[in-house]
């Protein structure tokens, strides 16, 4: 009788201490993906959104419009750079890589390219990998290089998509595309990127520990940079995020055509944040509800003749 009552008071007990939410469904990453893509709509209209994610403790993967060419930016250079580190020894990509990912050095890019042998090159190794929607047409900067086996997609901007992006990623932190040594170096050299802000919106509203470990890479083509605010207005966020305990995910927010710049970067970062408190758990987290719930950060309207605000970094 007392073994009943004992193994009785055990099941209440370990009743008693389980999680809050334990037996509660939880809303599943492909639900909160489909969530922020409703956001961004009513937050940044006119903005063309991608996302997708992959929790990598898991392999639960999401996404909108993840196959959807958009124009890469500067987030594509991570590709180039580890087609460079499959080819060329460690020490003559060093010296460009650094470059490339403290400030987004452009020529140093081009120099890239031209050690893993120029635009063909790269879009072989981006073919090999499965990368159907991604390729690099053109990247005139120290010079002139055209690809011919581009599908160009888009005309002659360089393109990627979300699924793309995160595949990459998910390999790179497996060790699966480079040799362990590269691939470390390769993930410092992520680290060397703003951490918050401009170029660096996929931390911004993460906590200061996980903004200090983030691994990523920023593209962007600001208003009137180019010759179409209506086709460009790029922000790009591609990375991989350390949650609490060590696990991570890949993660690429991809927005463009907007045409209000920084509530299209609010929509970045706050989906950035959104993604972390869902797979973190950390429903503490504030990820800008207040600005969401009225619309985002308030229009930029200019007076006649003012300067066009520089978005550039």
């Amino acid at each position: 009788m007392r073994r009943v009552l004992l193994g009785t008071w055990l099941l209440a007990m370990s009743a008693s201490a389980a999680p809050p939410d334990a037996g509660v469904p939880r809303e599943s990453l492909q639900a909160v993906v489909d969530s922020l893509a409703r956001e961004s709509a009513r937050l940044s209209p006119g903005t063309d959104l991608a996302l997708a994610v992959m929790d990598l403790r898991t392999g639960e993967s999401a996404s909108f419009s993840g196959t959807t060419p958009h124009i890469s930016a500067s987030s594509a250079k991570v590709f180039w750079v580890a087609a460079a580190l499959k080819q060329r020894d460690l020490k003559q990509v060093a010296p460009l890589a650094e470059k490339v990912f403290r400030t987004s050095d452009n020529e140093a890019s081009g120099e890239v390219i031209d050690l893993v042998g120029g635009p063909d090159a790269i879009n072989v190794y981006l073919q090999g990998l499965g990368m159907k929607n991604t390729a690099l047409t053109k990247w005139n900067y120290g010079g002139q290089r055209q690809a011919t086996n581009s599908p160009k997609v888009m005309q002659n901007d360089n393109y990627f998509c979300a699924d793309d992006a995160v595949s990459f990623l998910a390999r790179l932190d497996k060790k699966a595309l480079l040799k362990p040594g590269p691939t470390a170096r390769l993930l410092k050299w992520m680290e060397l990127t703003p951490r918050e802000g401009c170029g660096g919106w996929l931390g911004t509203r993460l906590p200061e520990r996980v903004r200090a470990s983030l691994q990523h890479k920023g593209g962007w083509l600001p208003p009137g940079c180019c010759s179409d605010d209506a086709r460009y207005n790029v922000l790009n966020e591609i990375g991989l995020v350390t949650l609490p305990g060590g696990g991570r995910y890949a993660v690429a927010i991809l927005a463009s055509r907007g045409p209000d710049w920084p509530k299209q970067a609010f929509v970045v970062e706050r989906a950035s944040c959104v993604l972390y408190r869902h797979l973190a758990k950390d429903t503490a987290l504030d990820c800008g509800e207040a600005l969401a719930r009225t619309g985002g950060p308030a229009p930029v309207v200019l007076d006649a003749g003012a300067p066009v605000p520089d978005y550039d970094c």
